[in-house]
């Protein structure tokens, strides 16, 4: 009897066996690349302001660029790399779609949906940023504050209403 306990005991141990799971990913971590604004264009057709076009550069190499392009309201429409492969954002979509591959004006071209062929016009960084950006609103709220041309209102506090009278707004 000993024996077969020492046997079943041997054979449960023996029978044990260990799994190991790790969860791999089926896709690669992305890189995530930081550039920095190097230079800004306006994209303009037959005289009539349409967008502008905003380089930015990780290190100053051609295929390190991507040119966002943006409607005159600063919200971008689309992008080109450095290859000059033009996407423009779908609404709703996770991946923009490819419209041509060309020069940054064609590709400009495309993305705003321009008739016409389309100049770029450099602007002068010392201008600071356009209006329209989060920048420039910023500046614009900040200096808002600062000088109102409003009168300061009265601090005493409204009178209480009677229950009866509703709300403020329907009076």
């Amino acid at each position: 009897m000993k024996a077969l306990l020492l046997t079943g005991a041997l054979a449960l141990t023996l029978g044990c066996r260990t799994i190991a799971t790790r969860s791999l990913s089926s896709s690669p971590t992305p890189l995530v690349r930081v550039g920095t604004q190097a230079k800004t264009w306006e994209v303009r057709s037959a005289g009539e302001r349409l967008g502008l076009v905003v380089l930015f550069q990780e290190r100053g190499l051609v295929r390190d660029s991507v040119y966002l392009v943006r409607n005159p309201w600063n919200q971008d429409l689309g992008l080109i790399d450095g290859l000059g492969r033009a996407y423009r954002y779908l609404p709703h979509e996770e991946e923009p779609a490819w419209v041509g591959t060309g020069t940054i004006a064609v590709g400009a071209q495309r993305i705003l949906g321009a008739g016409d062929d389309c100049e770029l016009v450099e602007l002068d960084p010392t201008l600071g940023p356009g209006s329209g950006s989060m920048e420039a609103n910023a500046v614009r709220t900040t200096a808002d504050t600062l000088e109102s041309p409003f009168p300061a209102a009265p601090s005493t506090p409204p009178k209480p209403r009677a229950p009866d009278e509703g709300l403020p707004q329907s009076q």
